[in-house]
């Protein structure tokens, strides 16, 4: 028995080194590999919080840019700060950017305080809460250097213990300095509770002691930690960057394994693009390490116990879970953890080769959450993302598990309904679904509401394949949006049509400039009083090959949507011009005209240079030009709009402002934009009769326009009760039906030779 005992020892003993060997090596590289994934798994982790942050902080930086462009404020402050105006007028002022400032700020919970600093000695400071301090109280603190050292630009200040003016609660700061025209100066300081941003870093879990926390360059912590309070020295100093590498965007995130009283930790730093703070991830290695400690003993006993075979069968069971925990990543979304789009377009294809063999039939609903955006525009990409999970979630839950549900990507989900009966079942399946998306969901104390808008489509009527399906779907879907939201809708051929209806109207109205199909009309602009045409306004109009005459409300959204509106709007400018010199030189009287300006065509960089070249191409001279523009364009960028109107101003052509009272502007804007004209919008003068209301809010702006120096235009006026109540109202000229329907070219030249006086009709 020696003989055949030694050789079976020796193989024994042979396997039994090759096993360990490997199994040691396995065990290495199973922790190189779990820190691998820790590495990944944590950078992107830093990744999401530095994101989320400076979306935070961009949010705050947007409300200081919203102080330093608010008119009210400015003309407040310039009263304010001027030493030689009266003191009611200064106490006023106060107050009156106090009431500004508490409305713009303290809708939001975690801003503490809001300051205005002025840097002239003799002024006080003006604080939303509490009597103002002395001068004495913060001239020498630090963060007031620093605020003046900005010249203008935000500073961050660093997150304080108690505070910066006596909160007695951890906050971080933001100043800005903030310069009126007149040279005055003001510190505009906003002071923040950091809670918002510990229950930022305090959701993400790392491990049992692990933690992110915010440090600036000192190492000093900004937020809380499990071993510090704010402003002591973090435990884990911040990494070094890599000197060699002069290109600080590459080490911008940095990570490394550092040795902390004898244990290893995982360190990942990034930086705040605002503050230039550092979010600082620390992962202790032992907690991840300590299973695989586990899994090599057992392995050493499985070499023991049964060799080779043991360690073949782990290795390929743990192959079969990796490779299922890839398929599974690949198939799913990340978030909701429903499927994903690739995963329902399998089995979208599966169930329509089914069906066809089985003579079955199937719905897809499309669905599109409502007002999403705005939830996180409102409240961050926290509560957005809170409301995708929960809503996911939801569906899953209450849906037959025969049901596929999936995430189609940002705020649309898909569903699946496989064996339908009929439309009815489909309908009661929708409102439960609509009621259940409609149900209140949580986020930080705060209740969010969100409904749905639902396209269906059915196999095999709607289509015989998994992308035309899903495509009619959200045809229905974006139909449902287009009427209203808050509905669903089955697709039918119709939509088909509308849809390429649109498409064939887009490629034509690229072609109509070319065709010489458009062209141009004019409705006389009367004077209330005297009845005489003093001007006219062009109006554009579509002569379709084949469709004749095309009304504006449909054409000219899609000229928007593709920006074919500059080049028609250019035409309409230049043709208008050219009319109305030819005019003049038959020796008409002359009268000015009218152009509206869209919003494209006001934003291009050469709208001032694109109307001087037309002028002098034309020879019509400035002030027979008046351009109008909308409330919505003077108040978009109104920095921006100023210094537009002021350039075309400079030319000598007129401005206007059109659809007043429909928009968000008011009178203390308007005082501030070179303009010479109100058109009240014909929505006022509708009711103006039967309203007092409506009257009375006439009868104002035309008395507030007039004592800005404005004359009022008063459009779509059609009976004679609604000329002599604009003639009491002293309104100084009008336009409608009343006086004239838009006319062509010649008729509009006889009307202006006319100089009809229409004042005593009726």
């Amino acid at each position: 028995m020696t003989p055949s005992f030694k050789p079976f020892l020796f193989i024994l003993i042979i396997s039994t080194v090759l096993v360990a060997g490997i199994s040691f090596y396995s065990y290495s590289q199973s922790k190189v590999i779990l820190k691998e994934r820790m590495t990944l798994a944590t950078q992107q982790t830093v990744m999401q919080t530095v994101d989320e942050l400076n979306l935070m902080l961009r949010s705050y930086e947007d409300l200081t840019y919203n102080v330093i462009t608010d008119a009210g404020i400015l003309s407040s402050l310039q009263t304010y700060g001027d030493m030689q105006s009266d003191e009611l007028d200064r106490y006023n002022a106060a107050n009156q950017i106090k009431s500004i400032l508490s409305v713009r700020f303290f809708n939001k919970a975690d801003i503490k305080d809001v300051h205005l600093f002025p840097l002239d000695t003799s002024a006080k400071e003006i604080s939303t809460v509490g009597p103002s301090e002395s001068r004495l109280a913060y001239v020498n603190s630090d963060w007031y250097k620093q605020a003046i050292a900005g010249d203008g630009r935000n500073v961050w200040l660093e997150t304080r213990r108690n505070g910066f003016l006596g909160v007695e609660s951890p906050s971080f700061a933001i100043s800005r300095i903030l310069k009126l025209t007149s040279g005055i100066k003001f510190i505009l300081f906003i002071e923040i509770s950091s809670q918002e941003v510990n229950d930022e870093l305090a959701e993400t879990q790392l491990g049992k002691t692990g933690e992110l926390v915010l440090l600036n360059d000192a190492s000093l912590l900004l937020s809380q930690s499990h071993q510090g309070i704010i402003g002591d020295k973090y435990r884990i100093p911040l990494l070094a960057p890599d000197k060699t590498n002069r290109d600080e965007t590459k080490y911008l995130m940095r990570k490394a394994f550092v040795q902390v009283d004898g244990k290893e930790h995982l360190v990942v730093t990034s930086k705040l693009a605002s503050t230039g703070w550092t979010v600082e991830a620390v992962f202790p290695v032992n907690e991840l390490i300590q299973d695989t400690a586990k899994l090599r003993n057992t392995m050493l006993i499985s070499i023991v116990l049964i060799g080779i075979a043991t360690f073949l069968i782990n290795f390929f069971y743990q192959r079969r879970l990796s490779n299922a925990a890839i398929r599974y990543m690949a198939y799913h979304d990340h978030l909701t953890d429903l499927a994903n789009r690739k995963l329902f377009n399998e089995l979208l294809d599966r169930e329509v080769v089914l069906s066809k063999q089985q003579g079955l039939r199937f719905a897809v609903l499309f669905i599109d959450l409502d007002r999403l955006k705005l939830i996180n525009d409102t409240f961050g990409h926290g509560a957005g993302d809170k409301l995708l999970v929960d809503i996911g979630a939801k569906l899953k839950q209450h849906l037959p598990k025969s049901y596929t549900t999936a995430r189609f990507g940002g705020d649309e989900f898909l569903v699946l309904m496989p064996n339908v009966k009929d439309d009815f079942e489909i309908e009661v399946v929708i409102h439960e679904l609509a009621a259940l998306i409609q149900q209140p969901i949580y986020y930080q104390d705060k209740e969010l509401f969100v409904s749905a808008s639902i396209g269906v489509s059915m196999y095999p009527q709607d289509g015989d394949s998994g992308p035309a399906l899903i495509k009619n779907a959200d045809m229905a879907m974006y139909s449902v949006k287009e009427s209203g939201r808050s509905n669903h809708r089955f697709y039918d051929a119709e939509m088909d049509k509308k849809s390429y209806g649109k498409f064939e109207l887009e490629r034509d109205l690229r072609k109509a400039l070319e065709r010489e199909q458009l062209l141009l009309v004019y409705q006389p602009q009367v004077h209330v009083e005297s009845g005489e045409v003093v001007g006219v306004e062009a109006l554009v109009r579509w002569k379709h090959h084949e469709q004749g005459m095309i009304s504006p409300a449909d054409f000219i959204p899609i000229a928007e949507e593709t920006r074919l509106i500059i080049p028609i709007g250019e035409w309409i400018l230049y043709t208008a011009c050219r009319q109305n010199k030819s005019w003049q030189d038959a020796g008409l009287p002359p009268v000015h005209v009218s152009v509206n300006l869209s919003i494209h065509q006001f934003q291009s960089p050469g709208i001032v240079d694109n109307v001087a070249y037309i002028l002098r191409e034309t020879g019509l001279a400035p002030q027979y030009l008046e351009l109008e523009i909308t409330e919505s364009i003077a108040m978009h960028d109104v920095e921006q709009v100023i210094r537009t109107l002021q350039g075309l101003s400079d030319l000598g052509v007129k401005i206007s402002i059109d659809d007043f009272g429909t928009g968000y502007s008011s009178l203390s804007y308007l005082k501030n934009f070179p303009i010479e004209r109100l058109k009240v919008d014909k929505s006022f003068l509708d009711n103006m009769i039967e309203s007092p209301k409506e009257r009375a809010i006439v009868g104002s702006i035309i008395v507030m326009s007039h004592s800005l120096g404005l004359k009022v235009t008063a459009e779509g006026v059609e009976n004679v009760e609604q000329v002599q109540l604009l003639r009491e109202l002293n309104c100084d000229d009008a336009q409608g039906y009343y006086y004239s329907r838009p006319l062509f070219p010649d008729d509009c030249a006889k009307r202006i030779a006319e100089n009809a006086i229409y004042a005593g009709r009726g």
